[in-house]
């Protein structure tokens, strides 16, 4: 049954939009009127930004993640802003689910124009030649197989104009202790989006891939109680702070709307300069669920 879609569009609320109110960034309006979006991994951090910006900006939104009553009461939260929003409760890895998750967002809003994929997980440290191979399965089962997964069905049910956007991260490109199988996974991960690019461009279907840097989720929260951590971070960031979730959402519905029509296949680093700047970087810095 095909959902009516309710407008929760709301002004621009951020110091970066506010700042920008008067130029050329504040002209390009984020407007989703009319779209169909599923965001995997949305119950909370950068996931959950995004499905909300999506959302206050037009967009119909399948919330998902694998509890079901986490699920609800994020899509009950932004109903009762006025948006249009169900809980589709799905695990990012597996196939069955995936194919349901978008199976059930085309049924509640008749189409899907937008997939993006943020779940992801980085659960050990150990050195890869320590690494256990459940472990190593684990990460690569929901950092690359579980995105790929994903296209398989979501990409088919799209139309011309259609996107996905996967959520990379800067240790894609960098090796440092600790992060072996996860920067390996989010490396492919941006290959597999430059292939899916050229493998759906003719179809008229963008994919895209935003590669955060340091950001305040509970991805670093116990790193965050680290004396020095984050004065570290900061120090060899030009912008002087780490990201919040709010950044990378932008970015991400940034390759979703029509102001990026003409780009597929790219990824976009959003980190403050972090990595132009990475002299010494603290080990670990991340580990936990996206």
């Amino acid at each position: 049954m095909r959902r009516k879609r309710n407008d929760c569009r709301s002004p621009a609320t951020t110091d970066l939009q506010a700042a920008c109110a008067n130029g050329p960034v504040g002209e390009m309006d984020l407007d989703f009127s009319g779209k169909a979006a599923l965001v995997t991994g949305s119950t909370r951090g950068i996931g959950l930004a995004c499905a909300q910006l999506l959302a206050r900006r037009g967009a119909r939104v399948a919330i998902s993640s694998r509890k079901a009553d986490v699920c609800e009461q994020v899509a009950a939260n932004l109903r009762s802003e006025g948006c249009d929003a169900v809980a589709i409760p799905a695990h990012a890895a597996r196939d069955d689910d995936l194919a349901r998750l978008v199976s059930g967002t085309v049924e509640a809003f008749g189409t899907l124009d937008i997939a993006v994929a943020c779940a992801g997980i980085n659960p050990s440290f150990d050195p890869l030649t320590d690494l256990s191979e459940a472990s190593w399965a684990k990460v690569l089962d929901t950092n690359l197989s579980g995105p790929l997964r994903l296209a398989r069905h979501a990409l088919p049910a799209m139309g011309p104009g259609g996107a996905m956007v996967a959520v990379s991260s800067v240790n894609a490109g960098f090796a440092m202790p600790g992060s072996g199988a996860y920067g390996i996974s989010k490396a492919a991960l941006e290959q597999m989006v430059r292939q899916l690019a050229v493998e759906w461009g003719p179809h008229g279907i963008r994919v895209n891939a935003v590669s955060p840097g340091t950001t305040d989720t509970d991805m670093i929260r116990a790193l965050k109680q680290r004396p020095g951590f984050i004065d570290r971070i900061t120090a060899d960031t030009p912008l002087g702070r780490i990201a919040d979730s709010a950044d990378i959402a932008h970015a991400i519905a940034f390759f979703a709307s029509d102001h990026a029509a003409h780009v597929t296949g790219q990824v976009l680093v959003v980190d403050g300069g972090q990595t132009i700047m990475r002299g010494t970087y603290p080990e670990n810095t991340k580990t936990g669920e996206e």
